[in-house]
């Protein structure tokens, strides 16, 4: 794979209701790379007193004047009933033509992977993904539209900068931020929320309107996709 397509931008986190052209604190780390397999990957980025924390880990600490939350609402890794966690789940991406559709759906996938019910499709958030998207890919930046406050965004964003197609997007680059896996430690911060953020921002449990998820073509043909959680 192209080391172009070997990336996906920060995760992204803030407090629901506040805006980061409000002044509101935000947590956000430089990129480092996770693995080899991948060209880089950058940290996750989280504003504070969010409650909508992933399976196993909580928001992660250092905004300026803020404080993390303290409810970490998804932090348990046994079974629901008789489902059993599946961490290393790959299942098939869906194809069906709508690339707003299945990109809730493969989040919907990874979610169901782990025992967690899925996310409603947030429609009404799909224009501000794509601004999103767009934004970024004009600042060759990730999350600069989120931070900038350009549009509604939710409460948390994965991005995927600079993919070949959106079919690549859905099935590899959601795939590579789902194999981040649930973090070793509550709370997960620092290097901890680096190396796990895109899971714990797809595995979150404390979205109410669901997952939005954003594309734009930049001239060069390439892909930038936002998915926005709220």
């Amino acid at each position: 794979m192209p080391s172009a397509q070997r990336r996906w931008g920060r995760t992204l986190k803030r407090s629901a209701g506040a805006a980061m052209s409000n002044g509101g604190s935000s947590f956000c780390p430089l990129a480092v790379p996770v693995v080899a397999l991948f060209f880089a990957t950058a940290a996750g980025c989280q504003k504070t007193g969010d409650s909508s924390s992933g399976r196993g880990g909580s928001p992660a600490t250092g905004g300026a004047g803020g404080s993390p939350s303290t409810t970490d609402v998804g932090t348990s890794t046994g079974t629901t009933g008789s489902c059993v966690p599946d961490y290393q789940c790959a299942p098939t991406a869906p194809s069906t033509g709508d690339i707003y559709a299945d990109c809730a759906a493969r989040v919907n996938q990874f979610r169901a992977c782990v025992c967690l019910p899925p996310l409603p499709r947030w429609t009404d958030g799909e224009a501000c993904a794509d601004q999103d998207a767009q934004y970024d890919s004009q600042q060759n930046t990730a999350h600069a539209g989120f931070q900038a406050g350009i549009c509604t965004s939710g409460n948390a964003q994965d991005e995927c900068p600079n993919w070949k197609s959106a079919t690549q997007v859905i099935s590899q680059c959601l795939q590579g931020m789902f194999d981040e896996g649930p973090p070793p430690t509550t709370p997960c911060t620092g290097s901890c929320y680096s190396s796990h953020g895109h899971y714990i921002n797809m595995t979150g449990t404390g979205y109410t309107s669901g997952v939005a998820c954003g594309f734009h073509t930049t001239p060069s043909g390439t892909i930038w996709a936002a998915q926005n959680f709220k």
